[in-house]
């Protein structure tokens, strides 16, 4: 028998069994069309309670003028879901994929080394993260200069093409404001 859950491609009820088992916080990411969305959860018996949340639109209030979807955003929301989980007292969480395969060098992993850059700890193999290039977003102005060079003129770095070079600086400037600042 196939539960409901599992079928709609909701639930893996062996994966959120291990979490449950663990009696520790767990921490999801999901990735939009345009946003990427994160929480730390507990896990009850009446419900999962969600504790602190963050998610790439807090990203323009910091600055933050670029994709709110790619491995920078990643980075970022994943360093201010962990600063306020410590401020709340959580110290060690479970990374929680839900249905999805977790993939080494994605999206999900520069999120997580955005977690343990934050005091939290999760525990995953430091293989795993991007390198800091790509956490900084430098791949992205490589493929941007390709792009202009081959005099590529389409819609889809057209609002962002000028300002690209910018993106290290400003990728910096929000890491070290999240970092020192108390962003609620």
């Amino acid at each position: 028998m196939t539960f409901k859950r599992r079928m709609q491609f909701k639930t893996d009820y062996k994966k959120r069994k291990k979490v449950i088992l663990s009696r520790l916080p767990f921490v999801y990411m999901f990735k939009s069309n345009k946003n990427i969305w994160a929480h730390v959860i507990k896990p009850s018996k009446e419900g999962d309670i969600t504790i602190v949340h963050a998610n790439s639109k807090e990203l323009e209030k910091l600055g933050w003028k670029f994709s709110r979807k790619n491995y920078p955003a990643a980075y970022l929301v994943g360093l201010l879901l962990g600063k306020r989980a410590v401020k709340r007292g959580i110290s060690q969480a479970i990374y929680y994929s839900g249905v999805r395969n977790f993939i080494a060098k994605s999206k999900a992993t520069a999120f997580l080394k955005g977690l343990t850059d934050a005091g939290l700890n999760v525990n995953v193999n430091e293989d795993i993260f991007p390198d800091e290039n790509v956490i900084k977003g430098e791949h992205i102005i490589e493929y941007t200069k390709k792009l202009s060079e081959s005099g590529y003129s389409g819609p889809q770095f057209a609002k962002v093409m000028k300002d690209m070079q910018k993106l290290p600086e400003t990728f910096e400037n929000i890491k070290k404001k999240i970092m020192e600042e108390n962003i609620e």
